[in-house]
């Protein structure tokens, strides 16, 4: 629930208060949980991203033979995607309050940033496992923006339109044919 609530609304809206109401539990039944709500913040991220990385994984794995980082790069710059920042990346939804967290929060968000990677580099071209880091960095964080942008469009058929410009161009820079 926090997970959702913090994508969709961010960490200063969704309060201790607000996110134990929608659990159906007690702000004081929060601290035998957690020490703190940046201790909540990393766990819902950490779920975020471990919920993407399922369904990431899934979609490479049922795509035909070859095409998995296509999927991948389609799925993820979908309208429906673009559409449900709640259930989506918390990358593409967080980003900016993720970089102005404590260094000891962001160094524990980071860590689950890097195990995400991981399940996705099998994935994605190169020879060497630098080569694949590196393109799978540049991927998402490019990816994130352009999906962040998108969301900013109000009118669907631009919105559409520069997710299609954001998929081709990213299918055609990384998708080894």
């Amino acid at each position: 629930m926090a997970a959702r609530s913090f994508r969709e609304h961010g960490s200063d809206t969704s309060g201790i208060g607000t996110v134990m109401k929608k659990v159906g539990l007690t702000k004081g039944g929060f601290y035998r949980h957690f020490k703190s709500k940046d201790d909540l913040f990393v766990e819902a991220v950490t779920r975020a991203f471990d919920e993407m990385g399922e369904r990431m994984v899934e979609i490479a794995q049922s795509a035909p033979e070859g095409q998995a980082l296509r999927a991948i790069i389609e799925r993820y710059l979908s309208v429906a995607h673009a559409n449900a920042p709640g259930a989506g990346c918390v990358l593409a939804a967080l980003a900016p309050e993720l970089a102005r967290k404590p260094v000891a929060v962001r160094r524990r968000i980071e860590a689950t940033l890097e195990a995400y990677r991981e399940r996705l580099l099998p994935f994605m071209p190169g020879r060497t496992r630098e080569e694949k880091l590196a393109k799978i960095r540049v991927l998402f964080s490019s990816m994130a923006g352009a999906l962040m942008t998108a969301r900013i469009t109000s009118d669907p058929q631009k919105r559409e339109q520069r997710l299609k410009e954001a998929r081709n161009f990213f299918i055609k820079s990384f998708v080894e044919e």
